[in-house]
């Protein structure tokens, strides 16, 4: 946890890292977590969520949503006491994030007021897969993978946590969405945003020209530096605007 020397905002933003689900690890996001506590004077959680295939479906969406439910339930504790909590992540953090909005609503919760979602993946449905050019895009053989590591039962690919077109958009809270033209998840995110918008939830998208799935982290070969200083201020203004809602 990242605690800013002097409270700008009232929120708690968790974040989850990416990696497909089976891959990644939270030590990747430290300086991006760092700069937004920095800069949106928000209280920043990096979870470490677990990973398949040790631990498969549905394993990292319902720990991580008992965990941030521990935070709710335990806000004194841990100096949360009046803050929004604002959920997000890159890439399978995203979807991540996403589906903590579904288990909160099942919960019959309410205390995920943002949602933050860097290339997120919307859909399992690999038919949904767009490729301007496959050399700058996650091949289907990549996908697959990753797939063929976190489920043991392939229909479970349907199911609304996995596959967030097929979830019900009128729970979500406002939400951010940064994507990147050559990356073939963005066809999903671009369904996930006007389904969105056709529920009246508040949408804030941006697409980034000549930009690949992954462009905002510095460690990897993807990374846009331009590109990436304005996502991750999009997400820092976001997160101060979400706690002055």
């Amino acid at each position: 946890m990242y605690y800013p020397k002097h409270l700008k905002t009232k929120s708690v933003y968790f974040n989850m890292h990416g990696g497909g689900m089976c891959l990644g690890y939270y030590q990747l996001d430290i300086p991006y977590c760092k700069l937004i506590c920095e800069k949106s004077g928000a209280i920043v959680v990096n979870i470490d969520y677990c990973l398949a295939p040790e631990y498969k479906f549905p394993l990292a969406y319902s720990t991580t949503y008992e965990f941030i439910k521990y935070c709710d339930s335990h806000r004194r504790d841990l100096d949360f006491e009046g803050k929004k909590f604002i959920v997000g992540g890159s890439s399978a953090g995203g979807q991540i994030a996403a589906a903590l909005v579904q288990l909160q609503n099942k919960d019959k919760n309410n205390f995920i007021k943002g949602l933050v979602m860097n290339y997120a993946p919307c859909s399992q449905n690999n038919q949904l897969q767009t490729y301007i050019d496959p050399q700058k895009a996650i091949s289907i053989n990549r996908i697959q993978q990753y797939q063929y590591w976190e489920y043991d039962n392939f229909e479970d690919m349907d199911n609304p946590l996995s596959s967030l077109l097929n979830s019900d958009f009128s729970i979500y809270p406002p939400t951010l969405i940064n994507s990147a033209e050559y990356d073939s998840l963005r066809k999903g995110e671009e369904i996930f945003r006007d389904s969105l918008i056709k529920e009246n939830i508040k949408v804030n998208y941006k697409c980034y020209k000549d930009c690949q799935h992954g462009f905002t982290h510095k460690d990897l070969k993807e990374f846009n530096p331009d590109a990436s200083k304005d996502a991750w201020n999009r997400i820092i203004n976001f997160i101060k605007e979400m706690a002055n809602a």
